[in-house]
């Protein structure tokens, strides 16, 4: 009986260190965000709050809000200032920070006049020393669009057609048809189309053959909201006019007079627009001519380009062979060198141009969210400095799903199809620097006499994480032989074609390639 009271403080010892251990190996704080989304009208300001738990203070912590991981940010607050350089276009001066009590921990950024691009998720992301956390918050945009407005237009038929037409609601609205008893009918036909900010413009029609109907109304709900906004029209009762001779006679004189004025704009229209097609084959033609030679030029200067890992951002892995790189969620423990960059993902290539002609192709493939491009060897690679020609770099981007020039106001690039291989044009005297899709043999983009001091380095970056890497295309065959015309301005000179050998198994032969460009790497070279 004497051990009794030792063996209960002994367990009453074992349960508070068992209590203690989440607690060892628990963050020093965690970033918190609102459970729901937050909903807010087109034209007016959203709070996007975040807030420490425990409770601590925020003031001397980088604060940064951002639409995807490792993007470009929509706010940024470091050492107790905002700093602008780092934000989007599309949110200086629209972005600014709510202080609640950032003594405690809260803060929010508010986004002034929403638009309905702002629609999506955020990151909130809490940065002390070497400990950060982040949180999500959901940012849903409505607009509630005009009053429906119905047209009616009566057939020969004697059916009756209606069409219901609003503007400016976001998300995507329904329409519905209904009786005066509030029965739904389905429409004949819908369009919904966006405008220039992202608002739908929404049409429906439908025909009216029940000659017994006499209202019909036209309801648009927007379903976010939970509000509709509802129109009635009158449906005339069906008449049958009464024609006399010299309205049969004058239709059918109409008739012909306009018979013949069609004829003649028709016989017009077809002669202006042969003409107007063999123009624009003849400036086609030159075009793609003078851009095939601008391809074959380049090829001639291929290099053979690597990774370099001493300037690799801490969450992007090497393959062994130095040509491949991919982004993960972890970080590497890499020694910290003047080189490495430390904010944007990005790694440099090794080799070094100061003078000359130089070309390189890079397999993309179907991976989302990357930059690659031509750099100073020179640039910042500490911080979030933006990625422009005035800050020595000349690159493009797939960023979401559309394709950039990065230029200061980041230029849109409208390309036929996604390129699954990019080839890049170094002309360092001229200052011109080019990509190409190497899918269709297409022009991408040029950055036209750039002033260039000092070497310069490939350039790869990427903005999502994934197992494809991006990767360097190796240089697969010896460029002997290749004719090249040597006055861009001479035309009537051909551009030698010559089939691409296809497999001996498969009998696949006949395809056009230049003789300049390479094969993919799937075919074999001799």
């Amino acid at each position: 009986m004497a051990g009794f009271p030792n063996s209960c403080l002994l367990g009453s010892l074992l349960i508070f260190i068992l209590l203690q251990l989440p607690q060892l190996d628990s963050a020093p704080f965690e970033v918190i965000g609102p459970p729901e989304p937050i909903v807010v009208l087109v034209g007016e300001d959203a709070e996007l709050p975040c807030h420490l738990s425990p409770n601590a203070s925020a003031e001397r912590m980088e604060l940064r809000w951002s639409r995807k991981k490792l993007s470009p940010a929509v706010f940024v607050r470091r050492e107790a200032r905002e700093q602008a350089g780092e934000q989007m276009a599309e949110y200086r001066g629209r972005a600014t920070l709510v202080d609640h009590d950032i003594t405690a921990g809260r803060v929010a950024v508010r986004i002034h006049e929403v638009k309905a691009s702002d629609d999506g998720e955020y990151r909130c992301f809490f940065r002390q020393d070497e400990n950060y956390e982040e949180a999500i918050v959901h940012l849903k945009v409505a607009a509630l669009g005009s009053d429906p407005h119905i047209s009616m237009e009566v057939q020969e038929s004697g059916e009756i057609r209606l069409e219901c037409t609003s503007v400016g609601w976001y998300p995507d609205p329904q329409v519905q048809w209904r009786t005066p008893k509030g029965e739904v009918f389905p429409s004949m036909s819908e369009s919904r189309k966006p405008d220039e900010e992202s608002l739908f413009t929404v049409a429906a029609s439908v025909i009216i053959r029940d000659p017994s109907m006499k209202n019909v109304s036209c309801c648009i709900r927007n379903l976010l909201l939970d509000q509709e906004k509802e129109v009635e029209i009158s449906i005339p009762a069906p008449s049958i006019p009464r024609l006399t001779s010299w309205m049969v006679a004058a239709a059918v004189i109409l008739m012909v007079l306009g018979l013949f004025t069609i004829g003649s704009i028709f016989f017009t229209w077809r002669l202006y627009k042969e003409r107007f097609r063999q123009k624009k084959n003849e400036f086609n033609s030159k075009e793609e001519l003078l851009e095939e030679l601008k391809w074959k030029k380049a090829t001639l200067h291929a290099v053979d380009v690597t990774l370099d890992p001493d300037t690799a951002h801490p969450h992007l892995f090497l393959y062994d062979d130095s040509k491949s790189v991919r982004l993960e969620d972890s970080r590497q423990k890499l020694p910290e060198t003047p080189d490495r960059f430390d904010s944007w993902p990005c790694v440099l290539g090794r080799e070094v141009f100061t003078s000359g002609r130089h070309y390189w192709e890079v397999e993309v493939g179907d991976r989302t969210d990357w930059a690659i491009g031509v750099c100073r060897e020179n640039v910042m690679k500490k911080g979030f400095d933006p990625m422009t020609p005035e800050n020595g770099f000349w690159a493009v981007e797939l960023y979401g799903n559309g394709y950039w020039a990065l230029t200061p106001l980041r230029t849109p690039l409208p390309l036929a199809g996604p390129p699954r291989q990019v080839g890049i044009f170094l002309d360092y005297e001229s200052g011109d620097i080019s990509f190409y899709n190497m899918t269709d043999g297409s022009h991408i983009y040029t950055f036209s006499n750039a002033s260039f001091s000092g070497p310069l380095r490939p350039f790869f970056c990427l903005w999502s994480c994934g197992k494809k890497p991006l990767t360097i295309c190796p240089i697969t065959v010896e460029l002997e032989g290749v004719t090249v015309v040597a006055d861009a301005k001479d035309l009537s000179k051909e551009i030698p074609l010559s089939p691409v050998a296809g497999d001996s198994a498969s009998g696949e032969t006949g395809t056009l390639r230049s003789q300049l460009i390479p094969p993919p790497p799937s075919q074999g070279v001799s």
